[in-house]
């Protein structure tokens, strides 16, 4: 008897149990609106700038804390026989062109000395019907004739191949000069160098980063459950201060809000019964000093400032 009583009373408290911790489950997981505090992370809006082939380095690259601008050259890499090439390429060129004014040139003469044969022809032709000359003068200058025709039609055919050869030396220039663009690096945004990973004279691979160049202030990254997630807001305000000084407080703009997992530890037990996400917020930080990989408290919920 005192054994059965002691089982009722065991599973009435397993019973309490299990729902005090489903009803604690439920209360955690609903959102309930109140202020909460999480932690954030500092992180940095960087751009690594590289070349597209590889080579030695050649200038000097800058050093950390140095500003670049937009467009700015950062360093170039040798490539031996480009500049001799394009020099090469360019004489070439210039050949082609003077060889096609010199054909220009044979034409125009071929036609005023066929002009020049016409007229003595048509003059002879007239003798002949007159009988003073022979027919056999008109005849040959009709073969002269024939003769300067052809020597026309020969050069014509010529500015064809002349210009296939300025197209294929174009073609070829035209490498030349974008291989030496390749080996100058511009900076695609203006920044602050935070890192140099190469020196004047080091060999480089393609893709290898030559600086890591900070394009916009550091920006803090908050990691909210779904269930919290109304305390953020995107264009409100929250307050943060680094984790080591909580005396230093100041604002952050909630910038984006972006599912981050299909999943949370735990689910829902409620009326939902899919995984809860967890949400990445982008935060920008107004008015206080911020640096990469620095931790910060974000305090949110709370009722936004009156006016």
């Amino acid at each position: 008897m005192v054994k059965r009583v002691l089982w009722i009373l065991l599973a009435i408290a397993v019973a309490v149990a299990g729902a005090w911790g489903y009803g604690e489950l439920v209360r955690r997981e609903n959102d309930s609106g109140q202020p909460l505090r999480l932690l954030a992370i500092a992180e940095e809006q960087s751009l690594a700038v590289s070349f597209s082939r590889r080579g030695r380095l050649t200038t000097r690259v800058p050093e950390e804390g140095e500003t670049i601008a937009a467009g700015q050259e950062v360093a170039r890499i040798e490539e031996p026989g480009l500049t001799e090439d394009a020099t090469d390429i360019e004489r070439q060129i210039s050949q082609v062109q003077a060889r096609d004014a010199m054909r220009l040139q044979e034409i125009e003469k071929l036609k005023a000395q066929s002009a020049s044969v016409q007229a003595d022809e048509r003059r002879y032709a007239k003798l002949v019907s007159e009988g003073v000359a022979p027919a056999a003068m008109q005849e040959s200058l009709q073969h002269q004739l024939e003769a300067i025709a052809a020597d026309i039609r020969a050069h014509e055919k010529e500015q064809g191949q002349l210009e296939a050869e300025r197209e294929a030396l174009a073609v070829r220039l035209d490498k030349v000069r974008h291989f030496e663009k390749e080996g100058v690096l511009a900076s695609p945004a203006g920044g602050v160098v935070l890192t140099r990973h190469h020196r004047q004279g080091e060999w480089v691979e393609p893709g290898q980063p030559i600086v890591t160049l900070q394009i916009a202030e550091p920006y803090l990254r908050v990691e909210v459950p779904e269930e919290r997630l109304s305390a953020f807001v995107v264009g409100r305000n929250v307050t943060v201060w680094p984790q080591a000084r909580p005396d230093a407080r100041f604002q952050a703009k909630v910038v984006s809000i972006k599912p981050r997992s299909e999943f949370a530890t735990r689910k829902n037990w409620g009326l939902q019964s899919r995984d809860l996400q967890t949400f990445s917020v982008r935060l920008q930080p107004l008015n206080g000093a911020v640096v990469s990989g620095q931790a910060f408290v974000v305090e949110a919920g709370l009722p936004p400032p009156k006016a």
